[in-house]
């Protein structure tokens, strides 16, 4: 499993030349995360420092996990023992980078900008820079690039390239540049906890797309594959297809309702090619020098919005398409950050999205209950459609038997099919009298009188000390 870091595991008793680390800062987040499971509240205050770099327009990179949920950031650069208050400019979870900037005058003074440079070669020398837990002072760590391939970021669930190092990544340096010929050539960000001597940095590829994405002013993200696939290594299924021996590709499986209009393909769909580049039946492609990737990464390094030819086998017919570059609407979203939990509470019963956050209450994600798992990697069929949950019942004598209620699906609010938190906070505020239904998709019904579940829910906030019946984005 991997694990996000705030070094490399060895410190080598290396010396760079004078100044060419002046770029390299310390950088000390304070932060208060929330509780997706207790909604209303936040865990108690964290300390943590890791590294970042500066670069040309007074921007210092570094990790988006670093900094997510700051209260306060402060940086310190190399030779002075100054914290500067630092703010955030802009960030991007999707791919674990952050942009952070000092109003302090003279700050950026005597720093010399770091240039950005493409990967090297395979096993070409690199030089990760930073400041590892238990020291002050910069430490270099030096390693050897191994390979280059999509990995799951760990801080964001999503995923894209990586490039592995043969050292290991410990707390410190996230954030701290990968050098390579006097340039940065990747970002340390996460490591191997079941492996010694394994870390990953992230490629300046995905830095440049985080910032040629925010010259508009908004970060829109990373593409996602827009379909899902099959590989076509079995030979009947090709002939099946109406594939010529010469032809390779993967089989498009299933093509979310939301993305048709932008994306003219079908399940049945032989995808043969993607931006003119050839995909083999185990859905990669070769880069030459014997770099052999996922076919997504076609899709991941281009902007959102786009266009890009695919070439398909339609019904024995190939042709081109031309289709956008669009994000995948899942059903529950990745890793969410920087924004407060949704919830809503009724007579005791807490409600709220079903998101990877809530899952991620549980210790692991093994113990997560199958009726809440098995949506994860299924797409939306409306725009802003939510699984909703019951997330707990606080108890209290209107809810009487259904206390034991907890991380159930909410199938039904008065035989009305629940799409959203909003919705089901609309309808039930909008009843007046009467029975309250709620059916569960395992079948389960509970019925409760309104006026006494209304009667009911400032008690139960009194009770428990919540501030609120519902967070702040369901009060507009």
């Amino acid at each position: 499993m991997l694990h996000r870091i705030l070094v490399l595991s060895f410190v080598l008793p290396m010396l760079l030349a004078a100044g060419e680390y002046d770029a390299v800062v310390k950088i000390f987040s304070v932060s208060s995360r929330p509780n997706f499971y207790l909604p209303w509240q936040n865990f108690s205050q964290r300390n943590a420092s890791a590294s970042g770099f500066v670069i040309e327009g007074k921007r210092i990179i570094t990790n988006a996990h670093a900094v997510s949920y700051p209260t306060f950031i402060t940086v310190r650069k190399p030779g002075d023992q100054t914290r500067y208050p630092a703010r955030v400019v802009s960030v991007n979870h999707e791919c674990d980078l952050a942009i952070l900037t000092v109003d302090a005058p003279g700050f950026f003074d005597g720093i010399p900008p770091m240039e950005l440079a493409d990967l090297p070669p395979l096993q070409s020398s690199v030089s990760v820079i930073g400041y590892p837990v238990g020291g002050d002072n910069v430490s270099i760590t030096s390693g050897v690039l191994s390979r280059i391939e999509p990995r799951r970021y760990s801080h964001s669930g999503k995923q894209l390239l990586a490039a592995q190092v043969d050292a290991a990544i410990n707390p410190g340096n996230s954030g701290g540049p990968a050098m390579h010929g006097g340039k940065v050539v990747g970002i340390a960000f996460q490591g191997a906890a079941s492996a010694q001597n394994i870390g990953y940095i992230i490629p300046c590829s995905v830095l440049k797309h985080f910032l040629k994405d925010l010259e508009d002013g908004r970060i829109d993200g990373f593409p996602d594959v827009p379909f899902r696939s099959e590989p076509l290594e079995n030979p009947d299924l090709r002939r099946s297809l109406k594939m010529k021996k010469e032809m390779s590709g993967v089989l498009v499986i299933e093509l979310p309702e939301l993305l048709k209009q932008e994306v003219p393909l079908q399940p049945g769909d032989v995808v043969l090619k993607v931006d003119g580049r050839n995909i083999a039946n185990d859905g990669t492609i070769d880069f030459g020098q014997g770099k052999v990737l996922f076919f997504g990464c076609l899709f991941w390094e281009q902007q959102l919005g786009t266009a890009l030819p695919v070439t398909i086998l339609r019904d024995g017919v190939e042709k081109i398409v031309e289709t956008k570059t669009v994000k995948f609407p899942f059903r529950v979203p990745n890793q969410l950050y920087d924004r407060n939990p949704s919830y809503y509470l009724a007579g005791g019963i807490v409600f709220t999205p079903l998101t990877i956050n809530y899952m991620s209450t549980w210790k692991n994600i093994d113990q997560v209950p199958d009726e809440l798992a098995v949506n994860l990697g299924k797409s939306r069929n409306l725009p802003d459609e939510e699984i909703v949950v019951i997330s707990m019942v606080l108890a209290d004598e209107v809810n009487l038997g259904y206390q034991r209620v907890g991380a159930d699906i909410v199938s039904t609010v008065n035989g009305v099919k629940i799409t959203s938190l909003r919705q089901l906070a609309s309808l039930i505020d909008s009843q007046k009298e009467g029975f309250l239904e709620i059916v569960l998709q395992n079948g389960m019904r509970l019925v409760m009188d309104v006026s006494g579940m209304r009667e009911a829910t400032p008690r139960v906030m009194h009770r428990y000390r919540i501030p609120s019946d519902r967070s702040s984005d369901l009060k507009s």
